[in-house]
């Protein structure tokens, strides 16, 4: 058999065609999947079975659909049987551009249509605690519990799919058998009228591209082609009108579509006061305008008139808070219904490639889950490659454009290669760019532009996009070559140019685009859907407290250029420029999805999200827990007094002097594995050397100290003594700042990290400040808790209680789990205890071995039946602050016993535990007193706050970054969560 065609970003070696070929077709059901062989490097497992989801109901669901399937339905309506047939048996052929192809729907998306209508049609599951129960095994049946009533109002199901794996032919697809059920089923629940909703004015206009006039639902070879959704013999049943949310009036006679930004369906009166601004982003609606309200409010209206309505909501991952505005939005729509005589939301339909919420756990209502592996074993996207490169490091500038100069030029590199692959087809590859901030994405783009030195391909050719644009198009060229090129400029983007911008953001594929590379920030992680980036230069900084998703950055890139993937078809990369600080992320969110995984084990334990409420069925006022709310132990304060040069020498005395001619090597060692397999792709050296300016040294290492120390306006007070460091104590040999040698060695990882050793000691000294507790604010309920969420699994079960007003206790490991029953029995002196957790978790502020501020989140709250209250900490991971965080613990508890209620702070121990067999918890409190006493007494550890961990980046080949932390008073719902 001949060898496919290989179009490829960076391919210097022949690629085992075995390791990169799809597993399956994209129309088939998986039935292998790759997996990480034993050693690093080599070719993956293929494990031949499907890739279990990590979802026991997905599993579950996926076991019961195909059987169903595979006896023809039993149970379904002629009508759903009928439809079934002609998507998924029946042959169809669409006008291609080389005569008809023939047609088939992926497997996801049919197993999509097919899960929704078995759980609705044949298994009637209308609520999603009863998806739980019924679907998610012994370990669900307790998540059950933890659905509140808002949430099982209406049947709602979410759809787990990669990124340009199909979700609007499955939308469309879920759309046509509701209204045909509805139509043709006497007894249908089914619904006639939907409301389909973007997140914003990118997805919205690709919504529309696809609805607008019905087009998806077109015959195949009319105007310019549908998809094969209605049987020609029901087109004349077929009536339904999409109305778009700018035409809210008029009326339809049969079914209707209305498709809106979400935007559009807020209440007006929670609008007032918005700034427009608000309303003029690049990504967000078009105008604030009071038409627009009345257009909005118009539309809701109109929604409400029907009887029955099914939601969809594109981009779901938007939804996950049930008091966002959005689930507002949609519950005012099914009042509205109902208050009409209407059933209102028979069915919410969620569609997103990562249905999570923002502490990235997956939604509860998953029914399918097609992860991005799936998707590249299926051929049905790009395959993706990381691309590893020693020594990459950020330049000594502000500068963003010079600051990634390593990183740019890199990405430049492979860009090219891959633009004269793609050549040979006639087809264009696109640089995308993915920055911190929009600042940085403005000095990026400008750099790119006008440096044809570094970047001769892109002078002119990049584009900016992101929200806080300024400047207009205007028209460059002549002739045929005449074309639109936005140039920024003082002065806001007028609503006209910003049109034309959007447009011109959508048509980048086109090679009448003079485009070549993209800059953005994160925000262009939805909607747009440009096919032809071939490479990813992430410059972004993902962190673990913000949650973002490393596949949200590579999806930018997986959608093809060509048809799905098939044996002999062509085999598209997309390669992301990846950095050591990114590694770890991509190698955990990654493998979350399915790409990188390990052989997957289905009898694995798995987890799953539940919602932590205030119980209505209980007695909140008796199992109430009252908190003080006190000031900070520990504050930071700006830093008076400076440090002189006898405190550097002192803070340097342990260290050794550098060599000022240290000769480092700038030589890059690039390496393309495959995502999937970790197969060496390509081994390139690139000499890209640094640019080090020694000027902005100073200024910047002063921001990193910043960034450390949580404190601003350090300049004034350290630049002088920084420059003088650096001249007259770090080195070998003294030196000026703008001595040519020192150009070269001030980016090095081993300064940065003797920098940050001394200095950052020395602000922390001058800028924390330990104070007396004392009550600051009212006192808080728990009662008055909001609804939180918390993970469920084997390891970390939540227990349901009798003696806590919530409706369950979320509990992290073993001893946590032994705990709670003991606090629940009867008669052993508890009145009422509770979990500290959530974001309005009580946190107590402290100080670190490393000198950082900190927050500790203790585990329990509990009163006794003498009124006394008690911070309660189940002996967890040993670490170098346990016993600062006992002792913050009880000075705490001393400041909140002067406030009221008596507080004592109980550190158990697994052998402490063994005191309240007999039921006493007063039994408890005394047998693990003795270890409290060891752990407040303790010698404190001391420690440097950075050279460690720098050196630790040094080797990793970059500059040392420090790391953000959080600081809170020790009150109620105060700052982020720190170590516990």
């Amino acid at each position: 058999m001949a060898k496919a065609p290989i179009i490829d970003t960076m391919l210097d070696v022949p690629l085992n065609l075995d390791s990169v070929s799809p597993l399956y077709a994209p129309w088939e059901e998986p039935v292998a999947h790759r997996a990480r062989a034993d050693q690093p490097g080599k070719p993956a497992l293929v494990v031949a079975r499907r890739r279990p989801s990590k979802l026991p109901v997905v599993n579950t669901l996926r076991g019961l659909v195909r059987e169903w399937r595979e006896n023809e339905y039993p149970g379904a309506s002629k009508t759903t049987r009928t439809l079934l047939h002609y998507w998924f048996e029946r042959s169809h052929r669409i006008p291609g551009p080389g005569g008809d192809v023939e047609f088939r729907y992926y497997f996801c998306q049919r197993e999509a249509v097919e899960t929704l209508i078995y759980l609705k049609e044949v298994r009637k599951t209308d609520r999603v605690s009863q998806l739980l129960a019924e679907y998610g095994g012994p370990l669900l049946a307790t998540a059950a519990l933890g659905v509140p009533d808002e949430e099982d109002a209406w049947a709602r199901a979410a759809f787990k799919m990669a990124t340009g794996s199909g979700k609007t032919k499955a939308m469309a697809l879920a759309i046509a058998w509701s209204y045909f059920h509805a139509l043709f089923e006497s007894e249908s629940p089914m619904a006639k009228h939907f409301v389909l909703i973007a997140p914003g004015l990118t997805v919205y206009e690709r919504l529309k591209d696809d609805f607008a006039g019905g087009k998806v639902f077109d015959p195949p070879a009319a105007r310019g082609g549908g998809d094969p959704v209605i049987p020609p013999e029901w087109r004349g049943d077929w009536n339904i009108s999409v109305v778009e949310q700018d035409a809210a009036g008029g009326a339809a006679t049969g079914g209707v579509i209305y498709l809106t930004n979400i935007h559009r369906l807020y209440d007006p009166s929670k609008r007032k006061g918005k700034k427009d601004a608000e309303y003029h982003t690049f990504m967000g609606p078009s105008v604030s305008k009071a038409s627009a309200l009345d257009v909005g409010e118009a539309l809701c209206e109109r929604i409400a008139a029907h009887r029955s309505i099914m939601v969809l909501n594109d981009e779901a991952h938007h939804v996950w808070d049930p008091d966002s505005a959005w689930n507002e939005a949609i519950d005012a729509l099914n009042e509205g219904c109902k208050r009409k005589g209407g059933a209102g939301i028979v069915h919410q339909l969620d569609f997103s490639a990562t249905p999570k919420d923002d502490q990235g756990n997956l939604f509860k209502h998953c029914v399918c889950d097609t992860p991005l592996g799936e998707a590249v074993d299926g051929g049905i996207v790009k395959f993706p490659i990381i691309g590893k490169a020693s020594k990459l490091a950020e330049g000594i500038s502000d500068n963003a454009g010079w600051k990634y100069d390593t990183h740019l030029r890199l990405g430049y590199n492979r860009w090219k290669a891959a633009t004269e692959e793609w050549s040979k087809v006639r087809k264009k590859a696109l640089l995308f760019v993915m920055c911190a901030s929009t600042q940085e994405a403005d000095e990026i783009t400008k750099r790119m532009n006008d440096d044809p030195e570094v970047f001769p391909l892109l002078k002119g050719r990049t584009i900016n996009l992101h929200t806080n644009l300024k400047g207009k198009l205007v028209m460059k060229g002549s002739g045929d070559e005449r074309q639109p090129v936005f140039v920024e400029k003082e002065g806001d983007i007028t609503d006209e140019d910003l049109k034309a911008l959007r447009k011109l953001s959508r048509e980048l594929d086109s090679g009448d685009s003079p485009c070549l590379c993209i800059v953005s920030v994160l925000m262009l992680r939805e909607g747009w859907d440009v096919k032809n980036v071939t490479t990813i230069v992430p410059l972004r900084k993902y962190s673990s407290e913000s949650k973002i998703l490393a596949e949200q950055t590579l999806g930018r890139g997986l959608r093809r250029m060509t048809g799905p993937g098939t044996p002999g078809g062509v085999i598209e990369t997309v390669t992301v420029i990846d950095h050591p600080a990114f590694a770890e992320l991509y190698r955990e969110e990654l493998e979350q999805e399915g790409v990188i995984p390990e052989i997957a084990d289905a009898d694995k334990p798995q987890k799953t999200t539940v919602d932590i409420f205030v119980d209505p069925k209980k007695d909140a006022a008796t199992l109430d827990i009252v908190l003080p709310q006190l000031s900070a132990g520990v504050k930071r304060k700006p830093m008076l007094d400076a440090p002189t040069m006898a405190d550097v020498k002192a803070g340097f005395a342990k260290l050794q002097k550098l060599p000022l001619d240290a000769k480092t090597d700038r030589v890059i060692d690039f390496e393309g594995r495959s995502l999937t397999t970790g197969e060496l792709l390509t081994r390139l050296r690139i000499d890209l050397p640094q640019v080090a300016t020694a000027a902005l040294a100073v200024t910047y290492y002063v921001s990193l100290i910043e960034s450390e120390c949580k404190v601003q306006g350090l300049f004034p007070k350290i630049g002088g003594l920084i420059q003088s460091f650096i001249e007259e104590v770090l080195f070998e040999q003294a030196v000026s700042l703008y001595d040519p040698r020192l150009a070269g060695r001030l980016g090095d990882p081993d300064v940065a990290t003797h920098v940050l050793h001394v200095f950052v000691p020395l602000v922390r000294d001058r800028t924390i400040a330990t104070e007396v507790r004392a009550p600051e604010l009212p006192p808080v309920s728990l009662k008055d808790w909001k609804t939180y969420k918390a993970s469920h699994s084997e390891r970390n079960p939540c227990k349901a209680a009798a003696k806590t007003m919530f409706n369950l206790i979320p509990c992290r490991g073993g001893l946590e789990a032994a705990l709670v029953p003991g606090l629940d029995l009867a008669g052993n002196g508890v009145a009422a205890f509770a979990k500290n957790a959530g974001p309005q978790s009580l946190r107590i502020d402290y100080v670190k071995a490393n000198g950082q501020l900190s927050t500790y989140t203790p585990d329990f709250f509990v009163r006794g039946d003498d009124g006394c209250m008690y911070l309660v900490e189940t002996k967890g991971r040993e670490d170098t602050d346990v016993s600062r965080k006992a002792r913050a613990a009880v000075a705490w508890s001393e400041a909140a016993s002067k406030a009221g209620a008596k507080w004592q702070y109980v550190y158990v121990t697994e052998s402490g535990m063994q005191a309240m067999s007999g039921g006493e918890f007063a039994h408890l409190v005394r047998a693990c007193a003795p270890a409290l006493q060891t752990l407040v007494h303790e010698k404190e550890a001391g420690g440097g706050p950075a050279l460690c961990r720098g050196d630790r980046q040094g080797r990793e080949g970059r500059v040392a970054h420090v790391r953000r932390s959080g600081h809170a008073g020790c009150a109620a719902g105060g700052g982020p969560q720190g170590g516990g």
